[in-house]
């Protein structure tokens, strides 16, 4: 519909509707018409049924009241007790003539023929048959291949002697008589078993639609009605078959009435009502056509309006002279173009201004720098940033801060220019366009911090502000507006942790910065990648001369970033929360591989380290025990390695779970001793095992008096309190003997070997000799 025009459819609407209308009352005055003429031709057939059925009845007793007559005359009583035969028979033909009768016969009560019209074969059936009449066949039987209605009279003398029977033959006469009375069609049909139909009817016309072959089937007979136009009703007479002397016999008889005919008065009728709907239809599309052209201009004229304003015209008034409906319709689409032209401009602000300050926003200031990059001029983006605002925000509340901003935000564009452009970012954060080169921007910077950073006043009271500030430049800082903000709020960051007002971008300061991003975003994909790997740094006990453990190292190799260094990524995990993950990877990885060291024979111990995140995981004490018994692994084969720093962070929380972990016999080991939050008091509270030096108190012990007495008393202390000491960057034969003179337990370090794979560990393991690493101080190079 959508190439018709409205008028079009008006038209076709209208003529539809009346259309449909006419429809249905047609199609309910026929349905009506019709459901009465049925209803006629079934209360016909009913009345015809009732008065078919009295006039067999009548005709039965009339012709039984003249047979009687004969079985009563004396001369014709006394003939049949003679058994005179020329008197019997004189006597059966001239009242047979007298009553049209077509079957005469005389039997003896013992079945015998005495006289008879037609030959019979069997008179014992045919006396049966007599005998056995019922009211409900009214004498109908079949003999000879013909329909008779049979009518039997005792002749007595006193007692019974004979045995009168006279038939009358039903033909399509007697039909047609009884069609004149009933003003129904009448069809008699015997059927007689092994002999097919024999079918009298009072019309030739029905005999010629094909009457006899459609009630040789009763579903036949249905479908031959319809499409005769004819409504039939049955009646079923019982008879009896004289030729085949078989009860079996079935006459029925056919009432049926013309459906055209029962609704021909109606016929005039439904030609007045198809003239009548095509005079209404025809009134109906002129109406249509007259009423459109006068809706229809109007309406063209609103959509050509529409069109306008849809395009974004709002200029064109539109004329109507009349002041119905359509008039204040026109008047309507007039105050829209006003309205709308002023909302477009309300929401063109809003969408390029804060709702807040009336500053321009980020979507403008994207557009502003974009022709700025499009016409390759030199500018700054200077970030301004509120301080104090969280303080200003809980001493005085969202209601004042917001007041504050707008007050700021106006000393903001008190201070606009053509080169000097403002707008606001989001929150407490401000950015100015400043254009011109660096040293001009640079330079203007100071006067905007001096102005800005004036205390506002606001109902009388006076707020002190700081704002800092950092500048970023187009097209040396960066070419886009997304790094030209990041780099600026660098410089801003930086400078503020300089205790700077304002700081000034320079090239590859934000590289660290990218860096960690970078690495931050690789984190997620190190595990599934298989980007982590694992190192293994022996551990020598003194005591037992021996190999004792080995510290597990994570190591991570990116194919973009490089080599990246457990001290930048860890941190990273943790404020992630990929720590977990990592943490689960490191502990089956290692705890599998110590497994498969002590099936080979290396009694070796592992120490792996947890973060503080760690920690605090409920479920993590379950999970190494589980791995430690899918292994079968003893519990003490394992030691984890916590920081001093890392269980302060939850001390409740942290203890509770080293110290479920010790109860099942894994060691703990206190990592990076000396460093940190390192305490007695902490130190004493903590279920801990072993204690490892930090490798800074290590490292020059040889050379270093401070450091020689600070792990000379770390060891005491640490074995009084029943710890194990370990000591980590031993790099050189000098420090191995410093440390074996203060008595320390266990040594780790590059002097040692450096950390290893899994592989390259068993080799090392396999050519141990203690020996090679003699007390006695010697030099050697640090391995790197």
């Amino acid at each position: 519909m959508a190439g018709i025009s409205f008028r079009a459819r008006l038209l076709l609407l209208l003529s539809g509707l009346v259309a449909v209308s006419l429809g249905i009352v047609i199609f309910a005055i026929l349905w009506a018409t019709n459901t009465s003429v049925q209803s006629n031709i079934d209360r016909e057939l009913g009345v015809s049924e009732r008065v078919f059925l009295q006039l067999l009845e009548l005709r039965e007793t009339q012709l039984t009241q003249s047979a009687a007559v004969l079985a009563d005359d004396f001369g014709f009583r006394q003939a049949v007790a003679s058994a005179d035969e020329n008197t019997i028979l004189s006597a059966l033909v001239n009242h047979g003539q007298r009553m049209e009768a077509d079957l005469i016969t005389l039997l003896s009560p013992t079945g015998e023929v005495i006289v008879s019209t037609h030959e019979i074969d069997e008179p014992d059936a045919l006396l049966r048959l007599g005998q056995g009449r019922s009211d409900a066949d009214f004498g109908m039987i079949v003999v000879e291949g013909e329909i008779y209605q049979l009518v039997a009279v005792p002749v007595r003398a006193p007692h019974l002697i004979a045995l009168v029977l006279l038939g009358f033959v039903v033909d399509n006469q007697l039909a047609s008589e009884l069609q004149q009375l009933t003003n129904t069609q009448i069809s008699f049909v015997a059927s007689m078993s092994g002999e097919g139909m024999l079918v009298v009817t009072s019309s030739e016309s029905l005999t010629k639609a094909g009457l006899y072959e459609a009630v040789l089937a009763e579903p036949e007979l249905t479908r031959w009605l319809k499409e005769t136009e004819l409504r039939g009703k049955w009646i079923d007479l019982l008879a009896g078959s004289y030729d085949q002397l078989s009860p079996n016999a079935q006459l029925r008889v056919l009432l049926s009435a013309s459906v055209p005919e029962a609704s021909a008065p109606f016929t005039p009728l439904r030609k007045q009502l198809v003239v009548v709907s095509l005079f209404t239809l025809i009134a109906t599309i002129l109406v249509a056509l007259i009423t459109g052209r006068q809706v229809v201009e109007p309406v063209r004229m609103l959509a050509d309006a529409a069109k306008r304003i849809a395009r974004g015209r709002y200029d064109t008034h539109v004329e109507y002279g009349s002041k119905d409906e359509l008039g204040q319709l026109a008047t309507s689409f007039n105050q829209m173009q006003v309205a709308i032209s002023g909302r477009e401009q309300r929401i063109s602000h809003q969408s390029d201004h804060d709702l807040l300050t009336d500053l321009p926003n980020r979507r403008y200031l994207g557009r502003f720098v974009g022709d700025l990059f499009e016409k390759g001029e030199p500018f700054g983006l200077l970030i301004l940033n509120l301080d104090n605002f969280k303080q200003l925000n809980d001493m005085f509340g969202q209601t004042i801060c917001d007041q504050l901003l707008i007050v700021l935000a106006k000393r903001l564009q008190e201070l606009a220019s053509l080169d000097l452009w403002p707008a606001r970012l989001h929150g407490d954060e401000f950015v100015m366009v400043l254009r011109g080169n660096e040293q001009r921007t640079v330079q203007s910077i100071p006067q905007i911090l001096s102005i800005t950073n004036t205390p506002l006043r606001l109902d009388g009271l006076s707020y002190n502000i700081h704002l800092s500030a950092g500048i970023a430049h187009y097209p040396h800082s960066g070419e886009d507006l997304d790094t030209l903000l990041r780099r600026a709020q660098f410089a801003r960051i930086q400078a503020r942790g300089e205790r700077k007002d304002f700081g000034v971008y320079q090239a590859g300061e934000d590289e660290p910065h990218m860096r960690k991003l970078a690495v931050s975003a690789a984190l997620a994909d190190a595990v599934a990648d298989n980007g982590l790997s694992v190192v293994y740094q022996p551990q020598i006990s003194l005591e037992k001369q021996a190999v004792s453990g080995v510290e597990a190292l994570i190591r991570w190799q990116h194919p973009q970033l490089g080599f990246i260094s457990p001290v930048e990524f860890i941190p990273l995990a943790e404020q992630s929360g990929e720590i977990s993950l990592i943490t689960h990877w490191i502990l089956a990885r290692t705890i599998e591989q110590l497994a498969e060291w002590r099936r080979k024979d290396f009694d070796i111990a592992l120490s792996v380290n947890l973060s503080a995140a760690d920690l605090v995981d409920s479920d993590l004490a379950e999970h190494i025990f589980a791995l430690l018994e899918h292994h079968q692994v003893p519990f003490e084969a394992l030691t984890v390695e916590v920081t001093e720093s890392a269980v302060m962070q939850d001390p409740v929380v942290a203890v509770q779970l080293l110290e479920a972990l010790r109860v099942r016999g894994i060691g703990v080991a206190i990592d990076d001793y000396g460093t940190g939050y390192s305490s007695l008091s902490q130190l004493r509270k903590l279920p801990a095992d072993e204690l490892k030096i930090d490798r800074a108190f290590v490292m020059e012990l040889d050379t270093n008096k401070d450091d020689q007495t600070i792990v000379s008393s770390t060891i005491d202390l640490a074995h009084r309190l029943g710890l194990k000491v370990v000591a980590e960057g031993v790099e050189t034969a000098e420090v191995w003997h410093e440390l074996a003179v203060h008595q320390c337990d266990v040594l780790q370090g590059y002097y040692i070997s450096k950390p290893m794979t899994a592989v390259d560990l068993e080799s090392w393991l396999s050519t141990f000799e203690y020996s090679k690493f003699s007390p006695e101080p010697k030099s050697s190079g640090t391995e790197t």
